[in-house]
C-alpha cells in the first residue's frame, strides 16, 4: 500500500494489471462492472461470452439502434452507447444474434457505474416490457430472493417503480 492513495485508478499504481476474474480483463470492465454486473439479474446478456463482458449488453428482443437511442437520451455522466450486435460463445443466449449496445465509459470521473446500470434496466423494461423479466431464483447460494435483489442488497421496490 506504500505511496496509494485512495483516489489512485489501478492505472496510477505502475503496478501491471492482473485479472481478478476471466470476466474482467481490463480496468475498464472493472469500472463498469459494479452497474453492469446488475444485468445478471434480468434477460439480458451482460456480454459474458463476449471480448467485451460487462461493455457490451444485449438480447435478441432488443432493437439495437432504439436502444442506444434511448439510453443516450438519459444523458448519463462520462458514459456514451453504441449500437451493437453480437453472439455470446457462452452463457445467456449463446449462440443467438443479440441486438444492444456497447458501453464507452468516456469520463471515469464523472461515470457512475451503479446508477448507469440501474438506468439500463429501466430503459429496457420500459422500451420492451412484454419481454422483460426478472431472472428467477437461485441464483448463487440464494434460493428464495430474486437474483436483481440479491445484486442489488435491497428490494426491488427500492429502486424500481414495481
Amino acid at each position: 500500500m506504500k505511496n496509494w492513495k485512495r483516489e489512485m485508478w489501478f492505472d496510477e499504481t505502475g503496478l501491471p494489471w492482473v485479472l481478478p476474474s476471466p470476466t474482467l480483463p481490463t480496468l475498464d470492465t472493472a469500472t463498469v462492472y459494479p452497474g453492469m454486473c446488475l444485468l445478471e439479474g434480468i434477460n439480458l446478456s451482460e456480454g459474458r461470452g463476449t471480448t467485451r463482458p460487462f461493455e457490451i449488453f444485449g438480447a435478441p428482443f432488443i432493437n439495437a439502434e432504439e436502444l442506444t437511442r434511448e439510453v443516450n437520451g438519459l444523458d448519463l455522466p462520462g458514459v456514451h452507447f453504441r449500437a451493437a450486435w453480437f453472439e455470446p460463445a457462452f452463457q445467456k443466449f449463446a449462440g443467438e444474434l443479440c441486438g444492444g449496445a456497447q458501453l464507452h465509459m468516456l469520463d471515469r470521473d464523472s461515470f457512475r457505474p451503479f446508477a448507469t446500470g440501474i438506468e439500463i434496466i429501466r430503459t429496457v423494461r420500459r422500451c420492451y416490457a412484454n419481454s422483460f423479466q426478472w431472472k428467477q431464483p437461485p441464483y448463487e447460494y440464494e434460493y428464495q430472493r430474486l437474483p436483481i435483489e440479491v445484486l442489488l442488497g435491497g428490494s426491488l421496490g427500492d429502486f424500481f417503480d414495481l
